[in-house]
């Protein structure tokens, strides 16, 4: 027998309701308004009148980047977007990719309207930033930002080496920033060109 799961179709059995629909799409039998106002055009004027063979979309009930949600009730964009995506200051992005569905206000969605939440691509890596090593003796590099860490290499002066961040170590001669390489490996900042970053 086929199962009511959140975010796909169930085509509608003999003796379902909406009410046995969403007590196994969701746990919980009170949830039938969910369902019946993301289908109501297939269902109808009646929520008490569905046939067997009807397709309707089981909607996921919290909103998740690369799905469909149903609006409900005290929805706004902003909590929609705090919800997916822990910050409600992306609301434009549900807006913008729903824009056909909201319409131009976007402080006015309804229940039952049915939006795609886009996912929402990853932050580029930081770009690494390059320094020269100017000590006279060269620069150990080490596997975290301490003199007492493993000693990974070392390198002359004028070798030019590369940093994604600089992190707070060991204070060496006053001055406690490492460079943290793209390989994972810390340097003094305070023998390179750039003590400080």
């Amino acid at each position: 027998m086929a199962q009511a799961t959140p975010g796909s179709n169930y085509t509608v059995q003999p003796g379902d309701t909406l009410s046995s629909i969403a007590h196994q799409a969701y746990g919980d039998g009170n949830k039938w308004q969910t369902i019946y106002d993301a289908n109501k055009q297939v269902i109808g004027s009646d929520p008490n009148l569905i046939h067997p063979g009807q397709v309707l979309y089981i909607p996921v009930l919290s909103p998740t980047p690369g799905s469909n949600y149903t609006v409900q009730p005290g929805d706004t964009l902003y909590s929609i977007a705090q919800r997916a995506y822990g910050d409600g200051n992306k609301w434009q992005i549900i807006y913008d990719a729903n824009k056909q569905v909201i319409g131009s206000d976007p402080n006015l969605i309804r229940p039952g309207e049915v939006l795609y939440i886009p996912p929402i691509a990853p932050p580029p890596p930081p770009q690494p930033k390059t320094c020269k090593v100017t000590a006279a003796q060269g620069l150990n590099i080490r596997a975290a930002p301490t003199s007492q860490s493993a000693l990974i290499t070392s390198y002359p002066i004028g070798t030019v080496l590369n940093y994604v961040e600089v992190v707070i170590g060991e204070n060496v001669a006053g001055n406690p920033h490492w460079g943290h390489s793209e390989q994972g490996h810390y340097y003094w900042m305070g023998g390179t060109d750039h003590p400080n970053g």
